[in-house]
């Protein structure tokens, strides 16, 4: 299957960052709270290396965060090294989640920080 010309064009434009999604699936969440304190450490160190690009739980109303599982992105280079950061994750070691990895092309979308240097805050949208 090709690509029609005209969205082959505007394909070339756009950021084209491969990165890797890991959706966390719920499997056994009576270890969610001994192992949330442990896996929030992890979750930093790995965002302090750049490994981590953004990550977060699946939210419902009135649930808890990370009942529903949740999604991390990573900077890598391949699955297989995705798969060895999160080896060192304690949700993944424990079983309190199994994980899905697919490879995802961030291509559209924008973000936007304001940073105030008179008191030193930001926002984020």
């Amino acid at each position: 299957m090709s690509l029609p010309a005209d969205a082959q064009a505007m394909m070339a434009k756009m950021l084209g960052k491969p990165l890797f999604v890991a959706l966390r699936l719920p499997a056994d969440l009576s270890g969610f709270s001994g192992n949330l304190a442990a896996h929030l450490k992890w979750a930093a160190q790995c965002e302090k290396r750049g490994e981590l690009f953004a990550s977060g739980p699946f939210v419902g109303d009135g649930g808890l965060p990370g009942a529903l599982g949740g999604m991390s992105i990573f900077r890598a280079s391949s699955e297989s090294e995705v798969r060895k950061i999160l080896a060192g994750d304690p949700f993944i070691r424990a079983g309190v989640y199994t994980v899905e990895i697919k490879k995802w092309v961030l291509m559209e979308g924008s973000m936007t920080l304001s940073v105030r240097f008179s008191d030193q805050s930001y926002l984020l949208r």
